[in-house]
């Protein structure tokens, strides 16, 4: 059984049912209302609305001593249509008196003390909105210790940054809703949202309560009224009528930050109100007074439709399969919209990751929280074994990265990340988890040989610690590496800001982006001493979000400057297909790499106010700079580099790998001036070929 028909059913069965029914008329139907009393708590059930959870009822939570003075306990109520079909009535007293509000209160104990959520895949789906948080952590309590829900029935929708910081120090903030960021996932949020009122209309419901209509749901309303008159008057008077209880109809009703109950989606703001809605209620006024027959109200239908179609701020919010209208839609439907500036969704770095269900830590030790996999235990075990004497976990979130063209479900992915913190530290630590990417035997020896190999070269490699107990991956064992998280950002994550003037924005600071395009030589250098390659992408790796960028204050310049490029990633090194010691062999290695190196700085240099020379120039000082560097670390300890042979099994060919690198090392370094004249060639290549594809 369902978690929320279980509850409703242990109500029914163990409540008191109170021995009078309420009758109201909402959203121009009448509506049966029944209630149980179990202890102090009240919970009120509109008539047959399990019948009704695939259009996710509306439920509302609040303590009874908001709505009347020295009243123990809580009211529950759960109703079809939108919120206001409980909130109405409750607050006028309407149900069984359990409110004495004088009627200029209302409106405020609606906005501030009571909780507004949704059923939502059988979870209760909390909305904040206004409501201060001690209200949601005491009314969460509640609904677990009291009503019976467990942790992963009950979802916090509003990701502001008391409620995130509150379960993330319970290591609990799996429970607050996710942002997505693939469009897959974005979709999948979108579908969910999808919420009726108490007609054919289709909205999406937004976490502050909102309803958007969108232009394809209200051309599918506008053919009803050719195929279904009736339906579309219903529909109609939802958007502009007046009910019982309200002052206004839903398109003017304010319901959040300029938006109202029923938000037509796509339009500037205040738009709709100037030029849309008018000629809504135009109709509906015409309809009601019998001055317009059905041929005048398909007509009139239409020419409505096509207003909206000419309003539009974009042709794509026509076009439910337009990116932008996903990914615009999506934030207005979590509210991101509300706090970021622009339009469109570009996610940061942190923010492609889900919360995972883990453990809450009490006196250091873990209490697993039901839905954690064998995977997360694994991973918190380990850092407890990781801990120093007398340091203990005090809490700890687990998180899956989520990868664009990665089409596993949440929790099946290759990679994770756990962010604890311990009572010896006042800052959170992080350490990223990954699966071995094969489960062959001795491959992560395999790897932990060539990432020693290569910090010990001076690549600027995290450090990294194959965890004793295997991850049960479809019915193998899969070894299983954490690594510390690289300080700083990968290259399309970089703040906006910090490449410009702290006085002015509109200035760019070309030393910044100077210094930055010499950390990327670094970086480059630092690849083709690994010699990175993906045979199935024929690509070096490089310039992919694996160089991680780290900036600090200089307080000298008075400003954030680039500091150092760390490599976040082993995958591909001495993957170099041929090994021959020969100059042919020499030529298409640095070909091959310094054509890449080229199109990665020229995406680079696109994004600035600098000359592709100028880039060019401080790319390859920064690349001399690493070479030199690493072939120094080689010659005062080439003997232990040469004679550094770890048992590994054949198959994985390392020594002859390592001893290729080495040679190869040493001639990137010999041949630096021949290597910076190459380079600018490649540079040449990609501007003519950037001046082609861009004649102006």
């Amino acid at each position: 059984m369902s978690a929320i028909r279980d509850f409703v059913r242990r109500v029914r069965t163990t409540g008191v049912k109170r021995s009078t029914k309420v009758k109201t008329v909402a959203m121009g139907r009448e509506r049966v209302f029944e209630a149980w009393d179990i202890g102090h708590d009240t919970y009120i059930f509109e008539k047959l609305v399990t019948s009704h959870l695939s259009d996710h009822p509306s439920v509302l939570i609040v303590e009874k001593r908001v709505l009347k003075s020295r009243t123990k306990g809580r009211v529950f109520t759960m109703t079809t249509g939108n919120h206001s079909v409980a909130a109405f009535p409750l607050l006028d007293g309407r149900f069984w008196k359990l409110s004495n509000l004088p009627s200029q209160r209302r409106g405020e104990t609606l906005m501030y003390s009571i909780l507004c959520a949704n059923v939502v895949k059988d979870t209760i789906e909390i909305s904040q909105r206004e409501v201060p948080a001690k209200i949601l952590f005491a009314a969460d309590e509640w609904l677990m210790d009291t009503v019976g829900f467990s942790m992963r029935d009950i979802v916090m929708g509003d990701r502001n940054d008391v409620t995130i910081e509150h379960y993330r120090q319970l290591g609990q903030e799996w429970r607050v809703k996710p942002l997505a960021w693939t469009i897959n996932e974005i979709n999948v949020a979108l579908a969910a949202s999808k919420k009726r009122i108490s007609t054919k209309l289709t909205y999406y419901h937004s976490m502050k309560g909102v309803h958007f209509l969108t232009y394809p749901e209200f051309k599918k309303f506008t053919d009803l009224a050719r195929t279904n008159c009736d339906e579309y008057l219903k529909g109609l008077k939802e958007l502009v009528g007046v009910y019982e209880g309200n002052k206004t109809s839903f398109v003017r009703m304010p319901k959040h930050r300029g938006h109202h109950e029923i938000e037509f989606f796509g339009l500037r703001r205040g738009i709709a109100l100037e030029k849309l809605v008018p000629e809504v209620e135009k109709l509906m006024e015409a309809i009601a007074l019998g001055k317009i027959g059905q041929l005048g109200i398909i007509q009139r239908a239409e020419e409505i439709l096509v207003l909206y179609s000419l309003l539009l701020n974009k042709p794509e919010y026509a076009d439910e399969r337009s990116k932008l209208f996903i990914e615009t839609l999506y934030m207005y439907i979590t509210g991101e919209i509300y706090s970021v500036v622009g339009e469109g969704s570009t996610p940061a770095f942190d923010d492609r990751r889900t919360a995972l269900p883990g453990a809450t830590f009490v006196d250091g030790r873990p209490v697993f929280h039901i839905g954690a996999d064998d995977r997360s235990e694994v991973l918190l075990s380990n850092m407890r074994r990781m801990m120093s004497k007398d340091e203990i976990i005090e809490y700890a979130n687990v998180y899956e990265l989520r990868v664009e063209d990665e089409m596993a479900e949440i929790g099946k992915g290759r990679t994770r990340e756990i962010v604890y913190k311990t009572n010896r530290s006042p800052l959170e630590q992080s350490m990223v988890e990954k699966l071995l990417s094969r489960a062959a035997k001795g491959y992560s020896s395999y790897m932990l040989s060539r990432i020693q190999a290569f910090k010990a070269l001076g690549v600027g490699l995290s450090d990294y610690r194959v965890l004793h107990r295997r991850a049960q991956i479809k019915k193998r064992l899969v070894d299983v590496y954490v690594r510390r998280r690289c300080e700083g950002e990968p290259m399309d994550a970089i703040p906006e800001n910090y490449f410009n003037n702290a006085d002015d924005s509109t200035i760019e600071e070309k030393e910044v982006v100077l210094t930055l395009a010499t950390l990327m030589g670094d970086a480059a250098a630092q690849n083709m001493a690994m010699k990175k390659y993906d045979p199935q992408t024929n690509s070096p790796l490089y310039g992919v979000g694996k160089e991680i960028y780290e900036f600090e204050y200089d307080i000298m310049l008075g400003r954030i400057v680039p500091k150092k490029v760390s490599i976040c990633s082993i995958r591909g090194s001495l993957g170099w297909p041929s090994l021959n010691y020969d100059d042919e062999n020499l030529s298409r290695l640095f070909n091959f790499y310094l054509a890449h190196f080229a199109h990665a700085l020229k995406d680079y240099q696109r994004r600035h106010k600098v000359s592709m020379n100028e880039v060019a120039e401080r790319f390859m000082d920064g690349f001399e700079y690493r070479t030199r560097a690493m072939v120094w670390q080689l010659s005062v300890m080439r003997d232990r580099f040469e004679a550094f042979k770890p048992d590994l099994p054949s198959v994985y060919g390392f020594d002859k790998k390592w001893h290729f690198a080495m040679w190869a090392l040493d001639r990137q370094e010999r041949r630096l001036s021949i290597l910076r004249k190459m380079f600018f060639q490649k540079v040449e290549i990609v501007e003519n070929e950037s001046s082609w594809n861009n004649p102006e």
